[in-house]
């Protein structure tokens, strides 16, 4: 349709409003600027801008030249020079030519042939810019149905090139590349990869979508893997299938030489109020020593009901202990699976939930883990005040059975006091105050004189103080420090008496007693047990900040009582009158340094009990990270052994694109190795390459040590592969 063009014939008031000719001109050009003083209307449909226009009557062509701009609709062309036939319909447009459609793709091109509604054409020395770095650059292009761009001899890639550097990272050539801008997919013919110009792989035929789709169906990039030791040399071909706006599923076959294909499901759907995930594995394989079916789940769901219910699952289950470290799913050796509800407001919470728990441990039987049938917590703080202070109500309940051992459960509920007071002169004064109520029901228990129930009340009352000091420049401190020594007592009355030999212990057999649980007003993690008799909370703060980026912190403690405490085991910290003192400080010199550590001291002899260290390094491009860690035995809680182990890390940006980095594990106490490892990774806006090679020294149940190794290559906008062994 040329209609639009033969309106510049017509200099009437009519087509005024859609043509703006400013400049001088010559011939009919000429005179329709002098007739037609218009801005143009950002709304009409149609319009052509140019320095200069003339119309030759005889051959009925129109020239433009000079910064030339036509827009028809949401279609825009620029060029240098234009030429429209009105006999024949057609746009000849030259030098520095753009055509942009209204999908957002841009063409340029050096010489185009096309028809008046720029939809159709043929397009020399085209290039097509599909988001910020990819590109289609072709010697001839064709624009078909407004919708194909079809490309002879093309040349496609992400990278950047320059004068420098004409010769991209990554670039498939092909003898022909159709862009199906309606279905945003890209078809190669005959086409090969090349990396620094070097061919490295050649395909009759392969598709992608184009760079602006975020989800499409269809085949995705190959992993290679091997694990001698296991299951042999391992491909996986994933199949990645849109069913929906919310939903894909994506197929894996895994196929190994050792134990033969093992099937990969991966499962996500979202709706309006949550989404789910399901992944899952299956193979019949004899790595056990019994050609059976084993496989893993790993599901996951959260939604909202109402405006703070929250409700959902998280469930993971493995056939075997070894399955998941086998065929390298994961490296965990417990896995949880629980169902959950939840309900949070301005004035409390409700929280429900119920657990099964599998060991992937060698050394713990199925039939003494318990399933939790359910945990429940729940709390809700009134707005009316009580003695000036904040009052709450709480409960908490447990229920666990085992299918070889004793079944417990357990329901509690208090009501806790708390008020603070800053008096004139800057001490902080915080009174507090819980009454508590359980009740405990014991079942299938090796013991015959053990009690079928348990009811204990656990009341408590304390203060707190705290008094700061501080000193800065103004009060006789130096130049830009500011100082900061705050003593803290807390005392607390409770009565003796609560840990029966009745009541089972549940969720309070491991305690972690450092300088964060200090002030704690129960140091024992759960429910199960209370802390008895009056004691003492003590401890001191020291923090010094700087305007230059120096900054230390430090506190040391602990708990003083009237009487021996019994309820906490030997290598707890806690046991006795007086507990361990417990420690910590941090030093920093930002951003170059950060040094901490925590540590435990038994007052009987001054015996490190625990000790934590953390060091990190920054300089430049470098860092540097090393992690000690050193904690007494305790067979109360299971660990028999002292435990000490020293873990490392470095990393160093070679380059804006180049980095390597490294790691180090070793258990110092058995002298031993742990893992170590290391790795190259190279990025750039096209592309992205890592390897690494990994050792480790610890074997599990049907699952070797072994040295593995992989490199995975990713080439944006088209996806990823690696291999590995």
């Amino acid at each position: 349709m040329a209609v639009w063009m033969r309106a510049l014939l017509v200099a009437t008031a009519a087509v005024a409003p859609a043509l703006v000719l400013p400049g001088g001109g010559s011939g009919a050009g000429g005179a329709l600027a002098q007739t037609i003083d218009a801005e143009l209307d950002p709304d009409a449909p149609v319009a052509l801008v140019a320095d200069e226009i003339d119309y030759d009557t005889t051959t009925r062509e129109l020239v433009a030249s000079g910064n030339v701009e036509v827009y028809y609709g949401e279609r825009t062309l620029t060029a240098d020079r234009l030429i429209y036939n009105d006999a024949t319909g057609r746009i000849r447009a030259e030098g520095n030519l753009v055509l942009r459609d209204p999908t957002g793709v841009t063409l340029f091109a050096e010489f185009a042939d096309l028809d008046a509604e720029l939809k159709d054409g043929i397009l020399k020395g085209a290039q097509s810019v599909l988001d910020r770095y990819s590109r289609l650059s072709a010697v001839e292009a064709r624009r078909v149905d407004d919708r194909y761009n079809i490309l002879s001899r093309a040349v496609y890639s992400a990278c950047e090139v320059c004068a420098d550097e004409p010769t991209p990272l990554w670039r498939i050539r092909a003898r022909q590349v159709i862009h199906d801008q309606e279905n945003r997919i890209i078809h190669y013919e005959d086409a090969r990869l090349e990396v620094f110009g070097v061919p490295v792989l050649w395909t009759p035929y392969f598709s992608h979508p184009d760079p602006t789709v975020e989800r499409a169906s269809g085949f995705l990039t190959p992993s290679v893997s091997s694990s001698a030791e296991n299951y042999g040399y391992g491909v996986k071909l994933p199949y990645f299938l849109v069913i929906d706006e919310q939903t894909d599923l994506t197929l894996t076959p895994f196929v190994t030489t050792n134990d033969g294909i093992v099937g990969e499901l991966e499962f996500r759907r979202a709706f309006e109020t949550g989404n789910l995930f399901f992944k899952g594995s299956a193979v019949r394989s004899d790595f056990t020593g019994d050609r059976e079916l084993h496989g893993h789940v790993d599901s996951e769901g959260l939604f909202r009901a109402f405006d703070s219910f929250d409700w959902g699952w998280d469930v993971k289950f493995a056939s075997d202990d070894a399955y998941l470290a086998y065929f390298d799913f994961s490296n965990e050796d417990r896995l949880t699976s629980e169902l959950f509800a939840s309900s949070y407001s301005r004035d409390g919470f409700f929280d429900i939930s119920t657990a099964r728990f599998q060991s992937l441990r060698d050394d713990e039987p199925a039939g003494q883990i318990p399933f939790v049938i359910p945990d429940m917590a729940a709390r809700y703080e009134f707005d009316d005040p009580l003695a000036g202070g904040r009052i709450g109500a709480f409960m908490n309940s447990q229920g666990l059975l085992r299918t070889n051992g004793e079944d417990t459960g357990r329901i509690s509920f208090g009501l806790d006091w708390e008020r603070e007071l800053l008096l004139p002169v800057g001490l902080a004064l915080k009174g507090f105050a819980e009454i508590r109520g359980d009740a405990f029901f014991i079942g299938d228990s090796d013991d015959p004189d053990q009690d079928p129930t348990a009811f204990r009340f656990a009341p408590l009352i304390g203060v707190e103080a705290r008094y700061p000091f501080v000193s800065d420049a103004s009060t006789g401190g130096f130049e830009g420090i500011t100082q900061v020594i705050e003593p803290v007592a807390q005392f607390i009355l409770a009565p003796y008496g609560g840990n029966d030999d009745d009541i089972p212990n549940e969720d309070s057999l491991i305690t972690e007693f450092d300088e964060t649980a200090l002030f704690d007003r129960s140091h024992f993690n759960g429910y199960d047990r209370v802390e008895e008799g009056p004691r003492f909370n003590l401890g001191l703060r020291y923090a010094l900040y700087s305007d230059f980026g120096l900054d230390f912190d430090a506190t040391v403690g602990r708990v003083l009582r009237f009487d021996e405490e019994t309820a906490f085991s030997e290598g707890s910290g806690l046991d006795g009158m007086a507990s361990d003192w417990v420690g910590a400080w941090s030093a920093s010199y930002d951003p170059y340094v950060t040094v901490s550590q925590r540590i435990r001291v038994a007052d009987d002899g001054l015996e490190v009990t625990r000790n934590e260290a953390e060091l990190g390094l920054r300089f430049g491009q470098v860092g540097f990270d090393l992690q000690y860690v050193f904690l007494e035995a305790d067979p109360d809680e299971g660990a028999d052994d002292d435990r000490e182990e020293l873990f490392t890390r470095a990393r160093w940006n070679v380059t804006d694109e180049w980095s390597v980095n490294g790691f180090l594990r070793r258990d110092i106490e058995r002298r031993e190795w742990v893992s170590l490892g290391g790795g190259v990774r190279f990025a750039n806006e096209c592309c992205s390459v890592t390897a690494f090679v990994r050792r480790s020294f610890t074997d599990q149940e049907n699952v070797s040590a072994g040295t593995s190794f992989g490199i995975t290559v990713e080439l944006f906008t088209l996806g990823g592969t690696g291999f590995g062994g």
